[in-house]
């Protein structure tokens, strides 16, 4: 079912409790445009070259903000009373069972949106990592500011790339989980007949 974006991000924040976002994800600036020189094949991996990717990675500040929820708590019980004491008693405990339901997915769903951006972006930091000589993996892993300007300047530029696609990414989770809400929260008004009666339910037809 189609649905303008205003419909939904109206019907979202409602359903997000008023609570915002915790965490916004980091930003990272991107470098000047120029050519990225190529790292070459990946190095044969050590336990001390496995330690070093493990370190640089765990500090990365798009990794370290992607694990934070993104959602502040939310009271849910009270959000329902105070839709269940507007709505007057007359839909059922059945209705308000099945909205808590919903918005207790979707939570889920958008608390876990950066996780495939995540895993993705992890992934492709390795593999770049992987293709470093020791002194570098060293340096960058203990004391990453003192990098000479041009290897630190390439770094930055990957930095920036990894990020525009960990962005794309979770802006696609994000889309499905917003769309995957709406669509429970339509069934669920339909299952009740809700739009019978408030033509504001959540599966109103789309107004031209």
């Amino acid at each position: 079912m189609a649905f303008r974006n205003v419909l939904v991000f109206t019907h979202l924040a409602l359903a997000l409790l008023l609570s915002g976002c915790a965490n916004p994800q980091v930003a990272v600036a991107p470098a000047a445009p120029f050519d990225l020189e190529p790292l070459g094949q990946p190095l044969a991996q050590t336990s001390v070259r496995t330690a070093l990717i493990d370190q640089i990675i765990v500090k990365d500040p798009v990794v370290i903000s992607s694990q934070k929820p993104v959602l502040a708590p939310s009271d849910n019980d009270a959000r329902i009373a105070k839709l269940r004491k507007a709505d007057g008693g007359v839909l059922p405990d059945g209705y308000w069972a099945l909205y808590k339901q919903n918005l207790e997915a979707m939570q889920y769903d958008l608390n876990h949106q950066h996780d495939a951006a995540r895993v993705q972006y992890e992934q492709t930091y390795r593999d770049e990592l992987s293709r470093v000589d020791d002194s570098t993996l060293q340096v960058m892993a203990t004391a990453p500011t003192t990098l000479d300007e041009p290897t630190r300047r390439q770094w930055n530029a990957r930095m920036a790339d990894r990020q525009s696609q960990y962005i794309k990414t979770s802006e696609q989770a994000l889309r499905a989980a917003t769309d995957a809400h709406i669509n429970r929260m339509a069934l669920m008004d339909r299952q009740y007949n809700v739009c019978a009666r408030n033509p504001e339910c959540w599966d109103a037809p789309v107004k031209k």
